[in-house]
C-alpha cells in the first residue's frame, strides 16, 4: 500500500481513497489444494495510476529491499509477466493487472467477478486477473467443493507422478486438472472421492477428443465490451486445430490445452487408460490406491533406449531462473520437430528439471532435461539405420539465440545438447531418480 501511495503523490494526485490495492491468491492456494512446497500465486490487482513499468522497476526495488525477500527476478517480458521471488522462504510468483476504473474503499472484490471489469483492460491485465476470475468460477460451478478438492488433490498428485502435469511442455497444467476434475464433480454431484476417482479415469479414457470440456456454456460476447478473442473453433480456423481442448469458464473463454501437440496427446491418452485398468482392479482388491500414482519410469522406460539430453548452465541464480524458462518455453518447437524428423521414432517429454549437483565446476548452477526416444520396426524404424538429428537440434539451437536477454547477460549462459543411451545417463539424474525412489520407500513403512 506504501508503494501505491507513493505512486499517487508523484503524480500529483490527491484522492487517497481511489489507491485500493489486493493481493490475492490464485491456482492451487485460491482453490484449496495446495500442498507442501509448492509455489504459491499471487496477484496485485493495482488502481488505474499505477503502471506496469511501476510494478516492475519502484515495486521490485521495494521487494529487493525488504528483509524477508530472497530470490527477486523479474520477468516482465513473458506472456504472462511475472516476478518470481522468496518471502521467508516461500517461493511466490507475483502477477499484476492494473484495473480501469478503481475499486471502491473497502471492496470485497466483487466487483472483480463481474464481467464489466474488463472493459478496456490491456490483454496482460486480462489474462492475469482471469487466473482469479476463472479459479472463483470453477469452485462456484462444483456442487461439492470439498469432494472436488479431495479428488483433484489425488489426480494432481497422480498427474506429477506419471510425468504429464506441465503445461509449457504440452502437458496439462494445474488449472486444467482442476476443470477436469470440476466437470466429473458436475456429472456426479453426489459420489464421493472413490466414486469420482473411477469415473475421472473412465470419463477421459472415453472422451471423443473433437469436443470441448466444459463447466458452462461459452458466453461469446458481453454488451459493451468488445476486442476480445472468444474460444470458438466454428469461427476460428486455429481453434478448431486444437487436439484436447479444455475450456475455462470465465469470460472471455479460452482454451487451457492449446500447447498440447500429438506427442504430449498419445502419452496423456495412454496414461488415462492406464490410470483406469488400474483403479478397476482397485475395485476388484486386486491392486491399491498407491499402484494408481506409481511414478512413471523415467530412464527405465521398456524400448525408449535413447536420450536427448538438454543443461541448461548459468553463473547467477537470475540467469539461471530466466535462461532456463526461455529454454523451457522452446522445448515444445523441439518436439514437435522431432515427431516427424526419423521413420519410426517416438518421443517421450520429461517435465522434471535435475539439478546437476556441481558436475560441472565451471558453472556454478544448472539442470538437465531429457526427452527420451525410441524407434519402432512396425513404424517405419530400419534395424541399423543411421539417425541423424543434428539439423533439427541445430534449428532449435537457433531458436534459443533469439533469447532478447542474451546480450544483457553474455558468457554468463549455456545450453549443451547431447545423446546418450541408457548407460550412459548423467550421474545426477540417476542419483535424483535413486533419492526419489528412497524417500518413497520410507514414505511407504511410515504409513
Amino acid at each position: 500500500s506504501e508503494w501505491i501511495l507513493d505512486e499517487g503523490r508523484s503524480q500529483g494526485l490527491s484522492d487517497e481513497t481511489s489507491f485500493t490495492a489486493k493481493i490475492v491468491t490464485l491456482g492451487s492456494y485460491r482453490l484449496g489444494v495446495v500442498q507442501p512446497g509448492s509455489d504459491m500465486d499471487t496477484l496485485c490487482i493495482a488502481p488505474p495510476h499505477v503502471a506496469r513499468e511501476a510494478f516492475f522497476t519502484a515495486f521490485l526495488k521495494k521487494l529487493e529491499n525488504h528483509p524477508h525477500v530472497s530470490d527477486c527476478v523479474p520477468i516482465p517480458g513473458a506472456y504472462t509477466p511475472i516476478i518470481k521471488l522468496k518471502l521467508r522462504g516461500v517461493s511466490i510468483d507475483l502477477l499484476f493487472a492494473r484495473l480501469v476504473r478503481p475499486l471502491e474503499p473497502g471492496s470485497d472484490l466483487e466487483a472483480v467477478k463481474d464481467d464489466e471489469i474488463l472493459k478496456d483492460m490491456d490483454d496482460k491485465s486480462v489474462r492475469c486477473i482471469n487466473g482469479y476470475r476463472v479459479a472463483d468460477q470453477i469452485l462456484s460451478l462444483v456442487p461439492n467443493q470439498e469432494a472436488f478438492r479431495e479428488t483433484l488433490r489425488f489426480v494432481k498428485c497422480w498427474a506429477r507422478r506419471r510425468g504429464i502435469y506441465s503445461n509449457v511442455l504440452g502437458f496439462f497444467g494445474g488449472i486444467t486438472w482442476a476443470l477436469l476434475v470440476a466437470r466429473v464433480c458436475q456429472l456426479y454431484p453426489n459420489y464421493c472421492f472413490s466414486q469420482l476417482v473411477n469415473r475421472f479415469f473412465r470419463i477421459y479414457d472415453q472422451w471423443n477428443w473433437s469436443k470441448p470440456v466444459l463447466l458452462c456454456e461459452v458466453v461469446e460476447s458481453v454488451p459493451g465490451i468488445t476486442g476480445f478473442k472468444v474460444w470458438n473453433p466454428k469461427t476460428n480456423h486455429a481453434d478448431k486445430q486444437h487436439l484436447m481442448p479444455v475450456i475455462t469458464p470465465a469470460f472471455p473463454a479460452m482454451n487451457c490445452t492449446y500447447n498440447v501437440t500429438e506427442t504430449t496427446k498419445r502419452i496423456l491418452l495412454d496414461e488415462f487408460r492406464r490410470g483406469y485398468e488400474v483403479v478397476k482392479k482397485v475395485e476388484q482388491a486386486k491392486a491399491t490406491w498407491q499402484e494408481v500414482h506409481e511414478p512413471f519410469p523415467f530412464f527405465n522406460n521398456g524400448p525408449f533406449m535413447h536420450y536427448l539430453c538438454l543443461e541448461v548452465l548459468a553463473k547467477s541464480p537470475e540467469i539461471h531462473v530466466k535462461f532456463c524458462g526461455w529454454v523451457e518455453s522452446k522445448l515444445r518447437i523441439l518436439h514437435k520437430s522431432l515427431e516427424g524428423a526419423v521413420r519410426g521414432m517416438q518421443i517421450h517429454p520429461n517435465p522434471e528439471q535435475y539439478d546437476l549437483r556441481n558436475s560441472d565446476a565451471e558453472w556454478p548452477l544448472g539442470c538437465g532435461m531429457f526427452i527420451e526416444l525410441a524407434f519402432f520396426q512396425d513404424q517405419g524404424a530400419l534395424p541399423g539405420m543411421m539417425v541423424d538429428l543434428r539439423p533439427t537440434l541445430h534449428q532449435f539451437a537457433e531458436v534459443v539465440s533469439q533469447w532478447s536477454e542474451k546480450d544483457v547477460y553474455n558468457s554468463n549462459f549455456k545450453l549443451k545438447l547431447m545423446h546418450c543411451k541408457r548407460k550412459q545417463l548423467p550421474e545426477y539424474a540417476l542419483k535424483a531418480q535413486a533419492d526419489k525412489r528412497t524417500r518413497r520407500l520410507c514414505e511407504t513403512e511410515r504409513s
